[in-house]
């Protein structure tokens, strides 16, 4: 079969996020247009592909600009994304058939790619499994905002649903129709997707709202009239912090939320100043310009139906304003009365508040007060992206898999290619978020300008992920973590660390091809005390010939191999029971073809620093004592070179396991041993020179 041209090439795949769906519904199409022109289909889980590809060609859904996909359960589906070399998102891929619930750790701040994601979600389609791959629409995105949620949408609260099984007018239908936003049925760009409520009077808090709040005046009469004068500002990525009358008018009232200040992430990081006092006298100076500022908001808001809308929204807001100016004014007034003593008038207690409903609220995460965020992040039913706008096809992928009883089932992706504007970069906490240009990675700048010693790189920083160049910018960096640098074939921005002391690599590839490059930069750095990695990393020692003879690190002290717990306690069995060592189910020498032994390291016997050899000894059905243990027996490590460690004082070979010394008498381990103290007194496996000697 031929090949099909890729006509997106991505080269990573990165698990994004969990899209928590408690309406068994999975949903893609623009955040604005809220599913208004639908393609509404599923398929439950359970059934052939076969049956899957049949069904669904016989549908066209080219008519249509958004996906709800109905998967007859709830749970956690993926969404993952496919990058190119820049970073650039080119595809997104959510999962619409199988919950996994994978959601990265609280603590993450670095991200692996994996090779067999992209040939599972991308690279089959484009070779054996082309027929599988059914093409839906093309999204065309006015709003430049593409969403994948759950039943109904991310705004789905907020605007409300309409289908045969849930009937719901959204709580912005309360303040102004949403009729006004629609054009031939569809919702448009121009749609509220973030309201704030504005309060004004003796207000209760609902436990279901959060309040930002101040005492406006200090509490002396016990028993006031009831007001409530409320306000609501609706919120959308068109408009800028000159389109909200509320801004201009309680310029002097507001601030933003200090970071360390707690605050739920559907809240508004909006607040009122602490015991600030409203002047009615400033708030009613400022009502003629708030109002065409109004104006401005309602023609972006209401384009077609703007003279309707604004009529409606202006009285909405002069009856607020007004109202707040009238309760204020008269406790304002101190008038002098003839032969009399002036009397104070009591002050209310009434407040200004700010709230957001955890229902309805919309998605607070898209603003920073009235800004549109630059970088957008992204937590369960809040997926975001950040596009061009224009269109993008829509397809299905499917393919199969089996559950624990050997039945086939069709596995679905919905996915979106083509992707322009929007790129994968990191916060400065480590947590990945969207960018519409792609610029420094914020996680590696913050690294740089608090001078931290410690940082997880991965290629996500990197912006050109064939590029080590960023990471030079970490001159103060101590103890380093590179994450997914694969076939690098540059590593001279490592060399310029001259701080580093601690490099560890994770699921890294270091082939024959750069190791050469990688072990020259390696051993330039002065002050490189620990060099680790972990058992997924690929790391192959550099051809001998052409590697300088007196090259090698002044101060490295130990590497290590951090081996997973289930590497470790996946013990031989069957025939091999009786073997040792570790990753007793996986291919022969598996391990041992992927990560060099310390003795392996160009100029090794130059090393005069080393403290600690750790070898590691994996199963091998050819040797009942491991395979690093066949290596040390059969003469590929030359002794003679330990003497000339002179601060060596432990070997350790993990994987050989016993729990008495006794146990090694007439094994190859304690022949390895003590032919080792021959040329060196230390200890070997925590054992004494004198205990082995003894056996």
């Amino acid at each position: 079969m031929k090949k099909l041209r890729d006509p997106f090439p991505i080269t990573d795949v990165y698990l994004l996020e969990m899209n928590a769906v408690d309406a068994a519904t999975v949903t893609v199409g623009d955040l604005c247009e809220r599913l208004t022109n639908d393609f509404d289909t599923g398929w439950g889980y359970g059934g052939s592909v076969k049956e899957f590809i049949d069904d669904f060609k016989k549908n066209d859904a080219s008519k249509y600009n958004s996906i709800s996909f109905g998967n007859g359960a709830d749970g956690g589906y993926s969404v993952y994304i496919g990058v190119d070399a820049k970073n650039r998102i080119r595809k997104i891929f959510a999962d619409a058939t199988v919950a996994e619930y994978a959601q990265h750790p609280k603590d993450r701040q670095s991200y692996l790619s994996w090779w067999w994601d992209k040939e599972d979600y991308n690279d089959q389609f484009f070779g054996k499994l082309k027929e599988n791959r059914i093409k839906l629409f093309d999204l065309n995105t006015k709003s430049g905002l593409i969403a994948v949620g759950d039943f109904g949408g991310p705004l789905r609260s907020l605007l409300g649903v309409d289908n045969d099984t849930l009937d719901e007018n959204g709580d912005l239908n309360e303040i102004i129709k949403l009729d006004y936003f629609r054009k031939d049925g569809v919702f448009q760009n121009s749609i509220p997707i973030f309201s704030v409520k504005f309060s004004y009077g003796l207000i209760n808090k609902p436990e279901s709202s959060n309040f930002s709040s101040s005492v406006i005046h200090k509490e002396l009469k016990p028993h006031q009239e009831p007001i409530n004068y409320s306000y609501t500002e609706l919120f959308n990525h068109q408009l800028d912090e000159n389109c909200y009358p509320t801004k201009y008018i309680f310029e002097d009232y507001l601030e933003i939320k200090d970071e360390n200040e707690h605050y739920k992430r559907w809240e508004t990081n909006l607040k009122i100043k602490d015991n600030a006092k409203l002047s009615g006298e400033y708030i009613s100076s400022r009502l003629p310009k708030a109002i065409q500022i109004l104006k401005k908001q309602s023609k972006i808001l209401f384009k077609e139906n703007f003279k309707e809308g604004f009529k409606i929204r202006k009285k909405q807001f002069e009856d607020f304003i007004i109202g707040i100016i009238k309760d204020i004014e008269p406790q304002e007034l101190d008038l002098p009365k003839f032969r009399k003593k002036t009397k104070k008038i009591e002050i209310s207690d009434k407040k200004l508040e700010i709230s957001t409903d955890i229902l309805s609220a919309g998605v607070s995460e898209l603003f920073d007060g009235y800004k549109f965020q630059n970088d957008i992040d992204f937590s369960l039913t809040k997926i975001i992206f950040p596009v061009n706008k224009g269109s993008y096809p829509v397809y299905l992928h499917c393919y199969d898999t089996k559950d624990s009883d050997g039945y086939e089932n069709a596995y679905v992706k919905i996915v979106v290619e083509g992707i322009k504007g929007c790129y994968l970069n990191k916060s400065e906490k480590g947590k990945l978020i969207a960018n519409k240009l792609n610029k420094e990675s914020p996680y590696l700048r913050n690294a740089v300008d608090k001078k931290l010693k410690y940082a997880q790189i991965d290629k996500i920083d990197l912006r050109d992920s064939k590029s080590l160049k960023e990471i030079e910018k970490l001159k103060d960096i101590e103890q380093l973590v590179l994450a997914n640098m694969k076939y690098i074939k540059d590593w001279t921005p490592l060399s310029k660390l001259k701080k580093l002391k601690h490099l560890h690599l994770d699921t890294c590839i270091i082939d024959w091809k750069t190791a050469t490059s990688f072990f020259k930069n390696l051993y330039k750095l002065p002050n490189l005390e620990r060099f680790t990695l972990n058992a997924d990393s690929y790391l192959r020692s550099p051809p001998s010939d052409g590697f300088p003879k007196n090259l090698y690190p002044k101060k490295l002290k130990d590497f290590e191999i951090v081996v997973p717990k289930e590497v470790k306690d996946d013990k031989p069995k069957d025939e091999h029971v009786h073997h040792k060592g570790y990753a007793g189910s996986y291919d022969d020498l598996y391990f041992m073809h992927r990560i060099l032994q310390v003795d392996d390291f160009p100029n090794f016997e130059k090393i005069k620093t080393f403290e600690k050899l750790r070898y590691y000894n994996y199963f091998t059905k050819n040797n009942q004592e491991g395979g690093v243990i066949s290596r040390l027996v059969n003469g590929y490590t030359d002794f003679n070179t330990f003497k000339k460690l002179k601060k060596l004082k432990d070997i350790w070979i993990y994987g050989y396991d016993f729990k008495k010394a006794e146990e090694l008498k007439n094994t190859s381990f304690l022949k390895v041993a003590k032919e080792i103290l021959k040329h060196k007194k230390l200890r070997i496996n925590g054992i004494s020179e004198k205990t082995l000697k003894s056996l």
